[in-house]
């Protein structure tokens, strides 16, 4: 690699996981604020326990946890470490699978030059390498917040999962290995699958296995997968699932009577599945 292009990855990097830890602000504010009905505009960000604006200093994502001590300047209560946490997983997260699937120049293409005539020049700008980003992205984006919200109040909020899933259509539409159709189909077999399976276990069981908001997270994500996506996410979120629920069970010692949120595992098995789909697909079936 010449050292040019070198520098040109890490400086294209460092913008990445910038834009990404931003991201993953926002994403804290979602998870706190869909929830509680409060606009997402409006008003600034404030202490949850006095209410109080951040100063813009302590809005920096990770630079401002540790400059305020971890503490809100106004009424010194504790911060919690999620906030830091998720802007940092954000950035590793974008920046990891940017150059998985795209690399600088794919980005430089994008910019219009003018020629020597003066007349504009686009860039060999090719639509469908970004396809797979914008999708990893997506269920990368949407999965944190919504796993946030799903572990603290239990539930996987309409407000994300209905537009996700039009945005979710449009993207799979866009993409030349699954259009509209196994779009669509996606989105049926995995509301749909998802829940008849719950309600044969209300049947058998005669208790609730999975609320709604999980198979409306699992159309949306059907969305951008498709139906043989869903299949693996299921998969792989059943798989993972079943093994932190036996590990929580026995560090809380309440064995398997203490419910789980699914909603972070179906997040998990779909970031499985988009991100590393075509290596996994190739180890299982050559």
């Amino acid at each position: 690699m010449s050292v040019e292009l070198n520098t040109l990855n890490i400086i294209i990097g460092i913008f990445i996981f910038a834009f990404g830890v931003s991201i993953g602000s926002f994403l804290n504010v979602v998870a706190y604020r869909v929830p509680q009905k409060i606009s997402l505009v409006s008003p600034r960000s404030f202490c949850t326990h006095c209410k109080k604006n951040i100063p813009n200093i302590d809005l920096i994502p990770i630079i401002g946890f540790f400059l305020s001590k971890g503490k809100c300047s106004n009424c010194k209560t504790k911060i919690s470490y999620q906030y830091p946490f998720v802007e940092l997983l954000t950035g590793i997260l974008t920046l990891f699978v940017f150059f998985k699937f795209l690399t600088p120049l794919d980005l430089i293409n994008i910019i219009p030059y003018f020629n020597y005539d003066n007349s504009i020049q686009f860039g060999k700008f090719h639509f469908t390498n970004f396809v797979p980003f914008f999708t990893s992205l997506w269920i990368i984006y949407t999965g944190i917040a919504l796993s946030i919200i799903d572990i603290k109040q239990r539930i996987l909020p309409d407000f994300i999962t209905i537009p996700g899933t039009i945005i979710g259509f449009i993207i799979g539409s866009l993409n030349p290995e699954l259009g509209w159709l196994e779009s669509l189909i996606g989105i049926v077999a995995g509301a749909g699958g998802l829940y008849g399976i719950s309600s044969l276990y209300k049947l058998i069981r005669n208790k609730d296995g999975m609320g709604m908001g999980d198979v409306k997270y699992l159309g949306f994500l059907g969305a951008v997968l498709g139906w043989k996506g869903i299949v693996f996410t299921l998969f792989y979120a059943s798989i993972t699932g079943a093994i932190v629920g036996i590990i929580w069970g026995i560090i809380t010692k309440k064995g398997l009577k203490e419910a789980i949120p699914f909603g972070p595992f179906l997040g998990f098995g779909a970031f499985l599945v988009s991100t590393f789909g075509v290596e996994i697909a190739h180890y299982l079936f050559g």
